[in-house]
């Protein structure tokens, strides 16, 4: 770190430097990947990445990748990626489509729930929220505690009758947080539901593009 230990804010400094450290990729060696929970910066030849664990992820992404002709950093490169420990984002479906019959009955007001994985037993499951308040254009809900083995994956809500979009306030909301946004709609009786998702990375928003037929199946 470029600063002086003996200046009184060092600590300060040092415990952010701890909590999300910048490594340098190498260019020679075998690169040797994040493996606790956090997340880190990598310096590389082709600009700044990401690279964020936790149980049910790991991902590497660019955050400011360097173009054109350019000073590089003499470091070596990293591919982007996006690994789930339940292997396919399909894994939640059946989970999504349960949300979409209780966000039916809910319409139309908004509803929410989660789907959580369990690192002990590798299982995702659906967790209902304890809802404080609903209503067509908001909802808000107190966060449950989860267990130790236990990590949010899919943080999912409803915008009854409109269409599924992700709007300023769901920026706002997920915000810092490391998760999959789902978001449903057009959950009129005659209508087919639109579904949104995104990965959620610390403020990066990587939309998830997923055919709301290939999540309903045959329900639709």
């Amino acid at each position: 770190m470029a600063a002086d230990p003996a200046d009184e804010q060092y600590e300060l400094d040092a415990k952010l430097w701890d909590s999300a450290p910048t490594v340098a990729v190498p260019k020679f060696a075998e690169f040797k990947q994040l493996e606790d929970v956090g997340h880190r910066f990598l310096a590389t030849a082709e600009g700044l990445f990401v690279e964020v664990r936790r149980p049910w992820l790991h991902v590497i992404q660019p955050v400011a990748p360097l173009n054109g002709q350019t000073v590089r950093p003499p470091y070596g490169t990293v591919k982007p990626k996006v690994d789930l420990a339940f292997e396919r984002l399909g894994a939640t479906f059946p989970m999504v489509r349960a949300f979409i019959e209780a966000a039916r009955k809910a319409a139309p007001n908004e509803h929410a729930a989660w789907v959580v994985w369990d690192s002990r037993t590798g299982d995702l499951a659906y967790r209902e929220l304890q809802i404080t308040d609903a209503s067509p254009g908001a909802i808000s809900y107190d966060r449950p505690r989860l267990e130790d083995h236990e990590s949010l994956v899919v943080d999912m809500h409803s915008h009854g009758a409109l269409a599924a979009f992700f709007s300023e306030q769901d920026n706002r909301d997920d915000a810092g947080e490391v998760k999959i946004s789902c978001v449903v709609g057009d959950l009129a009786d005659s209508k087919t539901p639109s579904i949104q998702f995104r990965l959620c990375v610390l403020g990066m928003f990587l939309p998830l593009k997923v055919p709301a037929d290939a999540v309903l199946g045959a329900a639709a």
